[in-house]
């Protein structure tokens, strides 16, 4: 894994978690923690071993249990000894699990003929709300279920058809059992005994005995017979007969196709050792029939070939008994060739069986590096295809999953000396995909892959087509794409970098934002839209016309506490509720985007639901700076009242200008200090990343910073902002409303009855706001928006002032608590009230 990556997946864990741990010395810690050399871990593991063993009662079952999961290089298998032996020296964990410990179904049910309807309805209904779950989480996050891969094919071994065929001494042929004979004549018999059991065929003195073990070794019996001296020369020559019987079997089975093709090459590079022991006994026998051989001289030359067979006998069991394949196979191979360094020939023997085996492994490795082609029939291959529908078949928001999860990495496939550079094989190919389904040749310098001893050999070769892949996709996506331009046309509308282009489309939708989304037509919004792009300096923007409009059928809010509760204890009441009815239009509009692929891979689905997010937030901002700035033209008519009537008015017009102090002051911090700042860091990045998969990060760096920042992410500041702005949307309809009498004053017809208890039974509100009661004043409704405005800010203002200070997460949202509280307006007023309130009951 490369170190931008590491240092990017750290700093994401920190900040779910809330450590305040700074991330690069987290990123150093790890990465001297991986040069732990492997004899300082069999140490440690074995001492954890010899600790659980002592704490089990049955300790000889546990041992036994563990030396079979070694024999069959389970991975990870130390790490969980480790684990156990942890578990069982924490009390109170140990408390904690057994508590936690659900008993299962056939515990608590009975399995009867009786209680079976009852058992399937219940399993009828949790598969189906299991069901329907998934298909809503689908909806939601765009996902696309895997399409199931047919299962490989498999066919009766021929062996198992006909046992005659076999050469591993079939059960059907029996040799008939010799006379007794003198000591003297027993010798030549035994000898031909022993080149048949070389061959596998039983002799007359000589027996195989029954398997115990399909992948053991194979154990022969001696007629007793036989005197003492050639028995004991006769055991110390069937070992190589044992090694035979063990390669025999596996090449017998692993030659069938649902073995894979490295098991197959491996199978029949072990043929061939086969073939050159056959030939060896051959020529034995002709020794035999020239009487120039005796059982001391067969002794003598078979101690060449027992080393040989002996290790590729060892290969075979181990390989059988891990039930292994693909990438494992090679990693147990190369194990062998590392432990055989120092041994010339028994390196030389585990190399052949090595490049043999990996032949058809280098191959498929080659077709994903150079050309982005998976073709791993029995899938074998370290990166897997999850999907066999190809993406023009799949709806647009496909590519938001594509670049996750169409690739992945299977871990167990990938052979260990393959580990340091499986995350760049992932990339290269990925890349090189992209490139294709883009309509791109690619013409890349095909290298042949071969394993050596020494790593840079095939090192160098995958980390030439990575460079190449990567830095062909960057071209494509950069300079030919434009992938700048398409990210400053998406900042231009969605974060509100075209001023006049926003005002200009909130003048021409006025009317419409303030009717029920149900009521509107989104071909008129589109067609306000289009002639707002077109009366702007938006119009020199080239990717103008993907800019597209959509109505939600949820508020800002309801749709941020819902993304926000997603793995919590409120996830269930989010899911629960339905969506939401009789919206504003300006709580469900939004701008959409549309993207072409490859750029849909950096501009996916989510990353445009952030952006959208983001410009819901700051749209309604304008929108209320808007509806407040036209209370403040209509406001002007009450300045020609005489200076006793206008009075009336004063609380309101202060209390006007402090709602547009805090409205302005929201949108220069989220505009300014947040946006900007965050946005020209991003381009910075973006200037120095090497491939597609730095893009994506910076890209999603940047929203969480912007959301984080504008507050988005913390529900009860985001609740707080929502209240004020919707007090503030309250407080300019009503003095709309009542902007008929400052017109009847201005002729010089001021009712009395405005100052005193103005009848406002037939004001009719839009939006939320009800009818106010007809017993309250002007001077008193305006003196209740007061104060739940100064209340709701107040309550802004100490929610960010209860941020943590230790870290720099906030540090930006403390410069807006600065400028909302300006000059220690709102906190000396809290003061004042606090010293009255002592005052009072100190008298008292």
């Amino acid at each position: 894994m490369s170190e931008f990556k590491l240092q990017h997946i750290v700093a994401d864990l920190l900040n779910t978690l809330g450590g305040k741990v700074n991330p690069n010395k987290l990123v150093e810690y790890l990465q001297e923690s991986q040069t732990v050399d492997s004899g300082g871990c069999i140490v440690i593991a074995q001492n954890h071993l010899a600790r659980l063993s002592q704490d089990i009662p049955d300790s000889s079952a546990f041992l036994a249990k563990y030396n079979d999961l070694k024999d069959k290089n389970v991975d990870s298998l130390d790490a969980f000894v480790q684990l156990l032996d942890h578990i069982s020296q924490d009390i109170s964990l140990k408390e904690f699990l057994i508590k936690s410990n659900r008993p299962s179904l056939s515990a608590t049910t009975e399995l009867t003929k009786d209680n079976l309807p009852q058992i399937k309805n219940r399993l009828k209904k949790a598969v189906t709300k299991k069901s329907t779950k998934d298909d809503s989480l689908k909806s939601i996050l765009n996902t696309t279920p895997t399409v199931p891969l047919a299962s490989t094919p498999t066919v009766v071994s021929w062996v198992q058809r006909r046992p005659n065929m076999t050469w591993d001494f079939s059960p059907t042929i029996s040799h008939q059992s010799v006379p007794t004979v003198p000591a003297v004549s027993q010798e030549n018999i035994l000898i031909e005994d022993i080149l048949n059991i070389l061959i596998g065929l039983p002799g007359g003195y000589i027996e195989p005995e029954e398997l115990k073990d399909l992948y053991g070794p194979r154990t022969f019996k001696i007629n007793d017979n036989v005197p003492l001296s050639l028995r004991e020369l006769i055991k110390q020559i069937l070992p190589l007969a044992s090694h035979y019987s063990i390669i025999q079997r596996f090449t017998e089975e692993k030659m069938r196709f649902e073995f894979g093709q490295v098991n197959n090459a491996l199978a029949e590079a072990m043929q061939n050792i086969i073939k050159e022991h056959m030939l060896f006994t051959i020529q034995l026998e002709s020794e035999f029939r020239s009487s120039n051989l005796s059982i001391q001289k067969l002794w003598f030359y078979v101690q060449r070939n027992m080393q040989s067979l002996g290790i590729a006998a060892n290969i075979a069991s181990t390989i059988s008994k891990s039930d292994a394949k693909g990438g494992k196979v090679l990693s147990l191979l190369h194990d062998h060739v590392v432990g055989s360094i120092g041994d010339e020939r028994a390196q030389l023997l585990c190399l052949k069986l090595m490049e043999a085996a990996c032949y058809p492994y280098m191959k498929m490795l080659g077709m994903w590096i150079y050309r982005g082609i998976i073709s791993d029939p029995i899938n074998e291959f370290l990166i897997e295809d999850n999907e066999v529908v190809q993406r023009e078949d799949m709806p647009v928001d496909y590519s938001a999953d594509y670049w996750e999860k169409k690739y992945a990495v299977r871990r167990e496939r990938i052979p260990k000396f393959l580990e340091p550079v499986a995350d760049i094989i992932l990339k290269a190919g990925k890349y090189l995909n992209v490139i294709r389904q883009c309509g791109k040749p690619v013409k890349n310098k095909v290298l042949p892959i071969q394993y050596k001893i020494e790593e840079k050999h095939y090192i160098e070769a995958i980390e030439k087509a990575y460079i190449f892949a990567s830095q062909t996709l960057l071209d494509l996506v950069i300079k030919e794409k434009d992938l700048l331009g398409r990210l400053k046309s998406v900042k231009h509308y969605f974060l509100l970098d075209q001023g006049d282009f926003i005002v200009t489309f909130l003048s021409l939708c006025e009317k419409e934002l303030g009717k029920y989304s149900v009521d509107v037509h989104q071909s008129c919004i589109e067609s306000l839209m289009d002639l707002a792009l077109r009366l702007s300096s938006a119009i020199d923007d080239p990717y103008k016309d993907d800019l597209r409009t959509e109505l939600l059928p949820y508020d800002l809010q309801f749709q941020m506490f819902k993304i926000l509760s997603i793995q919590t204890n409120s996830e269930q009441v989010y899911w629960s509720v339905a969506e939401q009815e009789k919206l504003l239009m300006i709580q469900s509009f939004s701008f959409s985007y549309e993207v072409h692929w490859p750029l849909s891979l950096i501009l996916n689905r989510k990353s445009l639901a952030c952006y959208q997010m983001i410009f819901r937030h700051l749209f309604y901002c304008k929108y209320i700076e808007r509806m407040i700035c036209q209370v403040w033209k209509s406001n002007k008519v009450a300045k020609k009242f005489p200076f006793d009537d206008a009075q009336h008015y004063r609380a309101a017009f202060a209390l006007r200008q402090r709602m547009l102090h805090c409205i302005q002051n929201l949108e220069y911090h989220m505009m300014v200090e947040v946006i900007e700042p965050h946005w020209c860091t991003f381009l910075n990045k973006i200037a120095k990343v090497q491939n597609v998969d730095e893009i994506l990060s910076c890209h999603w760096d940047f929203l969480n910073s912007c959301l984080k920042d504008c507050m988005l992410t913390i529900p009860p500041i985001l609740s707080t902002i929502m209240k004020l702005l919707s007090i503030c949307e309250e407080f300019c309809e009503f003095v709309q409303q009542m902007q008929r009498y400052f017109v009847e004053a201005e002729l010089g017809t001021l009712p009395n009855s405005l100052y005193e208890s103005s009848t406002q039974n037939e004001l009719v509100f839009q939006g939320n706001c009800e009818p106010t009661e007809p017993t309250l004043s002007f001077k008193e409704k305006i003196a209740i928006f007061d104060v739940s405005f100064s209340g709701a800010l107040i309550r802004l203002l100490d929610q960010i002032n209860e941020l943590n200070r230790d870290t720099s997460e906030h540090e930006r949202l403390f410069n807006l608590l600065y400028r909302l509280d300006f000059n220690s307006f709102y906190s000396g007023q809290l003061k004042k009230i606090g010293l009255e309130r002592f005052v009072k009951d100190s008298s008292g």
